[in-house]
């Protein structure tokens, strides 16, 4: 997805299911199509649940830094 601006920033750091999944879905709901959103997270298990929600939502989703302890996803609305 490259280097693009961010529009919104969520630090779900601390937070387990099903925090992570509902708020970064929360969040792009009160988002316009075409922004970006990013998500931090130590939540191991949102490495699946969050790239699974947004292949249903139809949203390119990157994972940044996935073999470190905090992680984090680009989303991008569309």
């Amino acid at each position: 997805m490259g280097a693009e601006k961010i529009d919104r920033r969520l630090d779900l750091c601390g937070k387990v299911c099903p925090g992570p999944t509902f708020d970064t879905r929360m969040t792009l709901n009160e988002m316009a199509a075409g922004d970006r959103l990013e998500v931090t997270t130590d939540y191991y298990p949102a490495k699946q649940t969050i790239p699974m929600l947004m292949r249903e939502l139809g949203y390119p989703c990157e994972l940044i830094d996935g073999d470190k302890p905090v992680f984090r996803f680009i989303i991008q609305k569309i």
